[in-house]
């Protein structure tokens, strides 16, 4: 068991990403071919979306940099480290129902 739950937690972080992923481009497919507002208002949410973008992207860059980052965390965990990550998780979603 203890072996397994660095790649366990490995493979829900993917399925977290991807599920992101795939949210995110179908509200910014949706927000940007809404035909019911004008191509005025279309260019206007891309462009938002753009400097949204910008902030997200230098955000993970510092935290990256800072250490804080996911860019590879996960893939990283010691089997020690990947337990410790679950029981936070585990235990501040109790806390909170």
């Amino acid at each position: 068991v203890d072996k397994a739950l660095p790649t366990f937690l490995q493979t829900a972080w993917a399925a977290v990403v991807r599920d992101l992923d795939s949210t995110i481009k179908n509200v910014g497919r949706k927000l940007l071919q809404d035909k019911s507002v004008p191509w005025q208002i279309r260019v206007r949410r891309a462009q938002a979306l753009r400097l949204l973008g910008e902030v997200f992207a230098e955000e993970g860059a510092r935290a990256d940099a800072a250490g804080g980052g996911s860019g590879g965390g996960v893939r990283n965990l010691s089997s020690e480290a990947a337990r410790e990550t679950l029981m936070e998780a585990v235990i501040g979603t109790a806390s909170r129902a």
